[in-house]
């Protein structure tokens, strides 16, 4: 079974003039990125890789999340999570290396959000900072499509914890 933490990106600042890819986060998404990698940590669901959307706001979150859980490895930039489609979240997933069992992804909505529901999380909301961690079972991630066997195994956002 491969194993994948799809995580949206913390709250973000909306100033004006600022472009979209280079919002930043605000000071809760920041808190809240760090108690998410806590939270794995607890949870003991930390990652092998991380990888994320190179929108500002994504790529701190998930800095942020692997100093929260004291992953040291690599955060592999991935461009084709910023603001995804389904089939480009697919392809993403598709295209991790074979030797990495649990992986997180940092994104945006609404795609992270669809993308959770259709493999098993049954969530009506996707807020900032939440994740869904979703089972495959396929033994490689290059095997994962839009009818594998999934199954939604945990669903956290910090404002569960208020």
């Amino acid at each position: 079974m491969k194993s994948l933490i799809v995580l949206r990106h913390g709250k973000a600042e909306s100033p004006g003039g600022v472009a979209d890819f280079d919002r930043s986060l605000a000071g809760r998404g920041t808190r809240d990125a760090v108690r998410v990698g806590e939270v794995l940590a607890e949870k003991d669901s930390m990652p092998d890789l991380i990888v994320t959307s190179t929108a500002r706001r994504a790529a701190t979150t998930a800095q942020l999340v692997a100093e929260g859980c004291n992953y040291s490895r690599e955060i592999v930039p991935a461009s084709d999570l910023y603001l995804p489609t389904q089939s480009a979240i697919l392809a993403t997933v598709r295209d991790i290396p074979e030797q990495h069992s649990r992986v997180v992804i940092v994104g945006h909505n609404p795609g992270f959000g669809m993308f959770a529901m259709k493999f098993g999380n049954d969530v009506d909301q996707f807020p900032t900072c939440a994740w869904a961690h979703i089972g495959f079972d396929v033994e490689f991630w290059g095997e994962v499509t839009e009818t594998s066997n999934s199954e939604g195994l945990d669903f956290w956002y910090p404002k569960l914890e208020e």
